[in-house]
């Protein structure tokens, strides 16, 4: 949404100001393999949640392209901060809305193997005041990831693989398995049978579509000003616990 809170602050105020629509275009919300995972968390099936992993790679700064072509501005610190703030954001997003807004962040971001960007690669955990934690794990160098979410709880166990970009890019095994659910009373895990989209564009179709609804429909955006503003609270708490080596307690202060 922006890279700082004050920024987040301004551009609600001219959306309220104008009484316009708007929508943050979080894809992973619109996902059905991420719904599913949101439908079964709420609805009890894995029970209380004691920890929520999330794998969210890409290999764009092996991409030649993507360094020196017209996307380089994704590199720029003034205009994106770095490649967590780029793509975590998105993941962060993600699990504020699984399991709502975190108490507190530690965590590392730097770079690992490049120089291209201001980083490269960060860890993140957050905790939740019902005690749970939520370990997003952000790098712009992997060759190739199975983008997965796996959710612990007391009753069962989500896993989700083949993901987003990388796992559409790649060719998958002879059987993937979008999504799949293990209960504490079973003996084998339950394929949840979700398709997984041939391309990254029939991914992310959804997207605009929500927008569209909310207009033509007179509806309230899936995602708001606010959703977005967490996200980027999220963010900016993990780069400063990296930057202070400490632990990060949220609300922020600017």
């Amino acid at each position: 949404m922006a890279l700082t809170l004050a920024d987040c602050d301004r551009m609600a105020e001219a959306v309220a100001a104008a009484g316009v629509k708007f929508m943050m275009a979080y894809q992973m919300r619109h996902d059905p393999s991420n719904q599913k995972i949101k439908e079964l968390m709420e609805s009890g099936a894995v029970g209380r949640i004691s920890l929520v992993r999330r794998r969210h790679c890409i290999p764009v700064l092996f991409n030649e392209t993507f360094v020196n072509g017209p996307t380089r501005w994704h590199l720029d610190p003034v205009q994106n901060m770095g490649m967590f703030m780029d793509d975590a954001s998105h993941a962060t997003d993600f699990l504020h809305w699984i399991l709502g807004r975190p108490t507190s962040v530690m965590a590392e971001i730097d770079n690992t193997i490049t120089d291209v960007a201001p980083d490269d690669t960060g860890v993140a955990i957050y905790r939740y005041a019902s005690g749970a934690m939520a370990v997003l794990l952000n790098s712009s160098v992997t060759l190739a990831g199975e983008n997965t979410t796996e959710v612990y709880g007391d009753q069962g166990v989500i896993i989700q693989n083949h993901d987003d970009v990388p796992s559409t890019n790649v060719v998958l095994p002879s059987h993937p398995i979008a999504l799949k659910l293990y209960r504490r009373d079973a003996t084998h895990w339950q394929d949840l049978e979700i398709a997984i989209p041939p391309t990254h564009a029939e991914r992310i179709a959804a997207v605009p579509r929500a927008f569209l609804d909310c207009i033509k429909y007179d509806l309230a955006p899936p995602t708001t000003a606010e959703d977005g503003r967490i996200s980027i609270e999220m963010v900016l708490g993990a780069y400063r616990s990296a930057r202070e080596g400490k632990r990060i307690h949220f609300p922020l202060t600017e």
